[in-house]
């Protein structure tokens, strides 16, 4: 049965890959054809441009928010060297080290399994995400989307990476340059928003209370951290710009009412992300794994469950929650993509810590038999079909690349940069986009009034007094 477990795990890590690589060549494909977005992309720039590096970061942390390393990033986007290419290998480089941040932090967490079976993990959180997050355009291409949440959420696994490195060096100047790093993550994250604010600040308060409770230490490393996390706060609460952004809703403020929609909200989308998946087919096999490690192998998932559960659904809802607070609107897409990534991650983690609680009262290993791994197997592979092809995010990046949608995109952009640079009016009309790949384009373009705030920040970047878009009909307005 052993020699029957090894090749089950084998063939098991290559069918992860596989399936990574199912979703992971395509988003890699559509990275070609990305480009900047009119929201908010080319308005960093513009005023870069007409104000200085610095004094545009001044401008938007003064006046609209306090979310200071997004402001960064942002003003810093390959427009400033006017790069097209820069929007496409941005993507690129973020998908693979979203992918990267999930193998350290498994490797981390599972050390004694192989470097394939963490790869093949990874995978596998990877192609779940690929399948239900609620928009790729903002997750990978939209800049302006990605800065503000997808980077901070990958520094926050590789804070932890970091964090559980820190305790395994054996000398200071190592210990010092790896706590430098953590101290510059929680920074980072803090001061890119709200939602992964939240996360962090829990992540460090539940580490060190953990570490006082449980190991009767007061752990100098982790209140290092958290005075890093109160000084990033006061930095990101104390700007002047936070408050253009409060307030804009009646129900803004309303600290019940935020919370109570935080917890509703995560309810309604656990439900569909647990039982429209095959989260569970993968957490069985996920069980069948932990059950072959030995306890000492185990040990980072040995937190009461109680602990690991609340912390969980904490994380989460505090997520949602900045959205309800703030606005008093359902989060946008892009805050259900940050709040997926982490329940993925969370998932897996207290079904581990479950696992562990259990395994320490009753000893033995799940006994599978060959017919039961090919039971398995086969609702898996069968599960996995289902939520391949009935997947929304997969056919539409699928045939965005293959019906040419992406391709005829990116010859209408490349066409309108032509216009914009070769017209001597100061007035320039431009055609709308007609070939819309929405696993890319993040659907929100200039406008037909010249004086919305997409059509002066591209104007103002192309040196042009106006420009209007033409309607459809190609009628200008």
């Amino acid at each position: 049965m052993n020699r029957f477990y090894r090749k089950y795990r084998i063939v098991g890590n290559w069918i992860n890959i596989i399936l990574m690589l199912t979703v992971l060549v395509p988003l890699l494909a559509l990275s070609y054809f990305n480009h900047p977005s009119p929201a908010d992309d080319y308005c960093y720039i513009d005023t870069v441009f007409k104000f200085g590096w610095l004094e545009a970061m001044n401008y938007y942390y003064s006046g609209w928010t306090g979310r200071y390393f997004g402001i960064f990033l942002n003003h810093s986007n390959p427009l400033i060297f006017h790069s097209i290419t820069g929007f496409k290998v941005l993507p690129a480089i973020l998908l693979l080290t979203v992918l990267f941040s999930l193998y350290s932090l498994f490797r981390h967490l599972t050390p004694t399994l192989s470097r394939m079976a963490h790869i093949g993990f990874a995978g596998v959180v990877f192609f779940l995400y690929a399948l239900k997050m609620a928009s790729m355009a903002e997750a990978f291409y939209w800049m302006a989307s990605f800065v503000t949440f997808t980077i901070p959420s990958v520094f926050i696994l590789f804070w932890i990476v970091l964090v559980l490195r820190w305790y395994r060096q054996d000398t200071q100047s190592a210990r010092i340059l790896i706590g430098g790093l953590a101290g510059f993550m929680i920074f980072a994250v803090v001061g890119s928003g709200e939602s992964t604010l939240l996360t962090i600040m829990l992540l460090i308060g539940a580490w060190w209370v953990y570490r006082l409770l449980y190991h009767r230490k007061v752990d100098g490393f982790m209140i290092a951290m958290l005075a890093v996390s109160l000084l990033s706060c006061y930095f990101y609460f104390s700007a002047p710009g936070n408050s253009a952004r409060i307030g804009t809703n009646p129900l803004g403020g309303n600290i019940p009412f935020s919370a109570i929609s935080s917890f509703k909200k995560l309810a309604f989308l656990s439900y569909d992300w647990i039982f429209k998946t095959p989260l569970i087919f993968f957490s069985v096999a996920w069980l069948v794994v932990l059950s072959r490690l030995s306890e000492g192998a185990r040990n980072y998932f040995s937190i009461p469950v109680w602990y690991a559960v609340l912390l969980f659904i904490g994380v989460l809802a505090a997520q949602l929650f900045p959205n309800y607070y703030g606005v008093g609107i359902d989060p946008s897409p892009r805050i259900i993509n940050c709040v997926y990534f982490f329940f993925l991650i969370g998932w897996f983690y207290v079904v581990g810590v479950v696992f562990h609680y259990f395994r320490k009262v009753k000893t033995g290993q799940l006994h599978f038999s060959m017919a039961r791994y090919g039971a398995l197997y086969g609702i898996l592979v069968i599960s996995i079909a289902l939520s391949f092809f009935k997947s929304t995010n997969v056919r539409m990046m699928y045939t965005d690349l293959l019906k040419g949608r992406a391709a005829a995109f990116d010859r209408e952009m490349f066409s309108r940069y032509e216009t914009l640079k070769n017209s001597k009016e100061d007035v320039v009309y431009l055609p709308p986009i007609m070939a819309k790949p929405l696993s890319i384009f993040y659907d929100d373009d200039i406008k037909t009034n010249k004086d919305h705030w997409w059509n002066k920040c591209l104007a103002g970047y192309y040196g042009k007094k106006a420009i209007y878009m033409k309607n459809s009909e190609g009628e200008q307005k």
